[in-house]
């Protein structure tokens, strides 16, 4: 079984799109796919609660009342709430498991993603668990002072980010009738599905 974790202290910055969509992703090739929310709004089940009946199959753990994925899914999908404590984030992690952190292109999400990073980075299971980080540019406008702000500054620190999600009505409609990129047609979000190629090519080394 494979875990991923989607967090960021910063509410807002697109956790639970990137949680949904790649529970989608994972489940449309075949998966079989937990998507564990962690949050008390429960936007991620909410979300699995809409999926037409003919998509893929998700199936949705509320965490947050102390529900807990049984063994046997190929993928748990993680999504953590605005605020969460490091301990509650570590607390469920297993060996080598993945953890994206969505960054916003903006001064306050720069900063408390900073913060954010520096904490794990300096908590020991992190580093026993060789979770393996990355970091994802979301809802980015590339052409944007701030964008270009963001990719320098963590290009500085060695800690690139892995893949840039653009700004699009895309992923509002998504959230709304529970679908994801994946399930739609390719010619109609080509351009989408071309910027998650680096992320999802990430996911899968190693």
């Amino acid at each position: 079984m494979r875990q991923l974790f989607i967090a960021n202290p910063k509410g807002g910055c697109g956790k639970t799109t990137l949680a949904t969509q790649l529970a989608g992703y994972y489940a449309c090739r075949g998966a079989s796919v937990a998507l564990v929310d962690h949050d008390r709004q429960s936007s991620a089940l909410d979300w699995v609660k809409c999926r037409p009946p003919a998509t893929a199959a998700i199936t949705p753990i509320a965490a947050y009342e102390g529900e807990k994925p049984v063994n046997g899914y190929d993928l748990e999908v993680h999504d953590m709430p605005a605020a969460c404590e490091l301990s509650e984030l570590v607390g469920p992690m297993q060996h080598a498991c993945r953890l994206l952190v969505p960054i916003l292109p903006s001064p306050a999400d720069i900063k408390a993603s900073v913060r954010f990073l520096m904490a794990l980075n300096s908590h020991e299971r992190i580093g026993e668990l060789e979770v393996r980080i990355g970091l994802v540019g979301n809802r980015v406008r590339f052409r944007t002072r701030y964008f270009k702000v963001l990719a320098a500054f963590l290009e500085s620190v060695n800690m690139p980010l892995i893949a840039n999600i653009r700004d699009t009505q895309n992923y509002i409609r998504a959230m709304d009738s529970g679908t994801t990129l994946f399930d739609l047609p390719a010619k109609r979000v080509a351009a989408d599905l071309e910027q998650w190629h680096p992320l999802l090519e990430w996911l899968e080394a190693g």
